[in-house]
């Protein structure tokens, strides 16, 4: 139920200029990728100083194709395929993925799922909405399914204005930036080093109809070409000093830098509702975190066990101490078969997660610590009559005080819906109504269930039937490494 963006094989060029600078090191090389590589970013500055930007770009891939080996103790296995996408294309090339990848019900549904729950203003155009913030924030991106780096030709008098935020992050000051080139270009062919070891799109096709997994994957992608990309850009070739980089003050540096994200990331993200921009950072921001962790205690190699080992929740990216030192493993929630309603159409299944659940209870002061103790959930959308709305959502959380947290919270989150008394600290179940709908959540142990939208018979039925969802330990779903160059 995410923004849809990491279910396609796109992966956005988005990064955070943090570093020393692009100025050659002067220590002397010993690697002969490492000689050959500095050499090829002396020529492609000499060619963009001469004002031939697209040989430059060439140049600074191949540069690049030679020193992220020695940064990522991996080699290219081929050297990567390059296009150019101009600026003005890049919604068709969005609305080809999303169509290659979800049928319009599909699509369709993910946009109902979100209003549902509150997400989104019902009258909002989702698709236009979704096309404009990402055609003013991708950067660049790498296709798996093709194996291509595509990066974007912005019109000549879109170089005369001042960069937007996300440009900045990359060290952009307007025109073709050598910087901003350099840093494009190392994220993502940080990207294409991973798909040719680990094969990304066969992971990504390995995860269905299970947002919260998805993001999780997309953070470890993200967070480890924005790594490398750090690397890159403070001249650390052998990615030691990088590696070493404490996942505790990353940590705190990006918590303080996530809320001005909207507020200065430009006037699409800034104006859209948190679940469309906050996903769109937490891979890059919480990802990198997620991955300096792996690497402090491990190693470049750790996300190299990571990739054979993917993190199954965003609630393993915002506490890695729950992936590997304290493994917490998410209960995967089955609800089964649910009963059938006249002029009801179940319309998709899918997972909450702890990140979009602190999303959704943003507004609630307990959000942080409500969000955090969750183990597992599934929520089936359902449309009815006159485009009504009806949600069956069943969660698990860690303890029964986890639960009982969340319950309160979202109670709450209720409340300002659909009105109705506040609940005392000491229930254990609520029910609105508004409209003629029912509204009701129920709390048992460590488990919470929530119906809404439906009549008083139906919503009986399904209180009745989400009780009965069974619940397993979730197990990763192992996809072999490609043992050569994808086709």
């Amino acid at each position: 139920m995410d923004w849809r963006l990491n279910r396609n094989a796109l992966v956005l060029g988005l990064g955070l200029a943090v570093g020393t600078g692009w100025a050659l090191a002067e220590e002397p090389a010993q690697q002969p990728g490492k000689l050959a590589g500095l050499e090829l970013l002396t020529q492609g500055d000499q060619r963009a100083d001469g004002g031939k930007s697209t040989e430059a770009e060439v140049l600074y891939q191949q540069a690049m194709e030679q020193l992220l080996p020695g940064i990522r103790h991996l080699p290219f296995k081929v050297t990567v395929k390059r296009d150019v996408t101009p600026r003005d294309k890049i919604r068709d090339v969005l609305l080809k993925e999303i169509a290659e990848d979800s049928s319009p019900e599909e699509f369709r549904a993910d946009e109902l799922a979100m209003k549902a729950f509150g997400l989104l203003p019902k009258e909002m155009d989702y698709t236009e909405t979704l096309m404009k913030l990402l055609t003013e924030q991708i950067g660049a991106f790498y296709d798996p399914k093709t194996d291509t780096m595509h990066l974007i030709l912005e019109p000549e008098e879109q170089l005369k204005k001042k960069p937007g935020f996300f440009a900045k992050l990359f060290g952009a000051t307007g025109g073709f930036d050598k910087d901003n080139s350099k840093t494009v270009i190392a994220h993502e062919l940080a990207h294409a080093l991973a798909d040719q070891h680990y094969d990304l799109h066969a992971l990504s096709k390995a995860i269905k109809h299970d947002d919260d997994r998805e993001m999780a994957l997309s953070a470890l992608i993200e967070g480890e070409a924005t790594l490398v990309m750090m690397a890159a850009q403070g001249k650390d070739w052998d990615g030691k000093a990088t590696a070493d980089l404490p996942s505790e003050a990353l940590g705190q540096t990006m918590s303080m830098m996530a809320p001005m994200l909207r507020m200065i990331g430009g006037a699409q993200i800034s104006s859209v509702p948190p679940i469309m921009s906050e996903p769109l950072v937490f891979p890059y921001l919480q990802g990198m975190v997620f991955c300096a962790r792996l690497t402090n205690s491990e190693g470049w190699p750790g996300i190299d066990t990571a990739y054979h080992n993917v993190p199954l929740s965003t609630e393993q990216i915002l506490h890695p101490e729950k992936y590997r030192d304290q493994p917490d493993p998410p209960t995967d929630v089955d609800l089964g078969t649910l009963p059938s309603l006249d002029g009801w159409k179940e319309l998709t299944r899918n997972v909450m997660g702890e990140l979009q659940i602190g999303i959704l209870l943003k507004n609630q002061k307990a959000s942080k610590t409500a969000a955090a103790g969750w183990d597992g959930d599934r929520f089936a959308l359902f449309e009815g009559p006159q485009g009504k709305l009806g949600l069956v959502w069943r969660t698990n959380w860690d303890s029964e005080a986890d639960a009982k947290e969340f319950f309160l919270a979202y109670a709450k989150y209720q409340q300002s819906r659909f009105g109705g008394d506040d609940v005392t600290p000491d229930a254990t179940s609520v029910t609105r109504e508004k409209d003629g709908a029912i509204y009701s959540l129920e709390l048992r142990g460590p488990d919470v269930v929530g119906v809404e939208g439906f009549n008083k018979d139906e919503q009986s039925k399904l209180v009745e039937a989400a009780w009965k969802a069974q619940l397993a330990m979730k197990v990763a779903t192992p996809v072999a490494p490609p043992e050569s160059p994808k086709p």
